[in-house]
């Protein structure tokens, strides 16, 4: 928010930011001036952060360091239990957010029996095998996050089912139902997703593991380089840097569904990132915060 205080014919601006944190409403201002700075877009995304890094940050390196202190403790046996478990539910709440049909238990017996449920879409099954198999590889040896890896990830989920199309950048204009938000034109796709890797190559060594797990998942989503299975890659990206960068991974539940989408419909209302930063901040506290303490 700019302030602007007027003393005399003198204006002088500040830039505020006023949240709410341990049930109290508070508030962060800088002096900007007697005149309106030219990067005053960056200024306000240095004051978020300046916020950020007194509420959620703290938060986050007590959970990595009990995430790491739980792994440390654990035998190897129970940690890759763990992360075969957290595979199978992070299917099932990514496909469902989707629209795949399965249900928890018939995710589980899909990948861990072999079943089949004859009453559900071959295609649920065959990508759901296909998420689990690739989520527990990359969240035990995270990889690269380059252009090669993102379209060998994106045909390793679909080539049973989406050939035409696995890993492959999309060569079509594309609309996203009951969104108003429209994607870039398939021409732009390619040169936005090279910079958008670059960025997070350049933030690897400047921004917080958390934030940049959001804003990668939120900037591939608005970019949309595949024809399907953006949300999928997405959420399998922003796990990957969380749990290169020692955090545990995060799965968004299905339950939660209208307001993350809601989150990301607001970015483009606000035409700022802050309102899926701060719904991913608050979930993914809430989802470890008894996890890694309890």
């Amino acid at each position: 928010m700019l302030r602007i205080v007027r003393r005399g014919k003198r204006a002088y601006y500040y830039l505020a930011e006023t949240y709410r944190w341990e049930g109290r409403v508070r508030r962060k201002e800088v002096y900007l001036g007697t005149s309106l700075p030219a990067n005053l877009a960056l200024l306000q995304a240095d004051l978020q952060r300046r916020v950020w890094a007194e509420t959620w940050f703290p938060e986050f390196e007590v959970i990595r360091a009990a995430w790491a202190a739980l792994k440390r403790t654990r035998p190897d046996s129970v940690v890759r239990k763990a992360e075969h478990d957290f595979a199978i539910e992070f299917t099932f709440h990514s496909n469902r957010i989707e629209g795949s049909s399965l249900s928890l238990d018939e995710v589980a017996l899909a990948i861990d029996k072999g079943v089949t449920p004859s009453s559900k879409s071959l295609a649920d099954v065959l990508e759901a095998r296909s998420h689990a198999a690739l989520s527990e590889r990359l969240f035990r040896a995270p990889e690269t996050i380059d252009l090669s890896h993102l379209l060998r990830w994106h045909r390793e989920l679909f080539h049973q089912t989406k050939a035409d199309v696995a890993g492959q950048l999309r060569q079509y204009e594309v609309r996203i139902r009951g969104s108003s938000f429209q994607p870039p034109s398939a021409l732009e796709v390619r040169p936005l997703l090279l910079e958008l890797l670059r960025w997070n190559a350049r933030q690897a060594t400047t921004a917080h593991t958390v934030e940049r797990a959001a804003e990668f998942h939120l900037r591939l989503e608005r970019i949309h380089p595949f024809g399907d299975g953006n949300g999928r890659v997405g959420r399998l990206a922003m796990n990957v840097i969380l749990v290169a960068g020692g955090y545990p991974p995060f799965n968004v539940d299905v339950r939660s569904r209208r307001g993350y989408l809601r989150a990301l419909e607001r970015v483009e209302e606000e035409g700022k990132s802050r309102p899926f930063v701060n719904w991913f901040y608050l979930h993914y506290h809430r989802q470890h915060k008894t996890r890694t303490r309890g």
